[in-house]
């Protein structure tokens, strides 16, 4: 399904927008803006995992792994 939205622009913000369709770089504005959207996303959703990775690092709740042995040595224990 597709929907329809509208949204309110700064005039620079447009004028880029429609810079990068011109030059090519997007077929449409929409298309530019569905693929900010999706890096937007991922980026989020790296950001959280990696807040996460920290998060139980610093809590202690992570193995580090620095080489063969210590892979090893972490798979032996299941």
């Amino acid at each position: 399904m597709i929907n329809t939205i509208n949204i309110s622009l700064p005039s620079q913000l447009k004028t880029d927008s429609e810079k990068l369709v011109k030059q090519g770089q997007y077929v449409s504005f929409s298309d530019l803006v569905r693929t900010a959207l999706r890096k937007l996303l991922e980026e989020t959703n790296y950001n959280q995992l990696a807040n996460q990775a920290k998060e139980e690092n610093l809590s202690g709740k992570s193995t580090s792994i620095k080489d063969s042995s210590d892979i090893n040595k972490y798979l032996k224990q299941f």
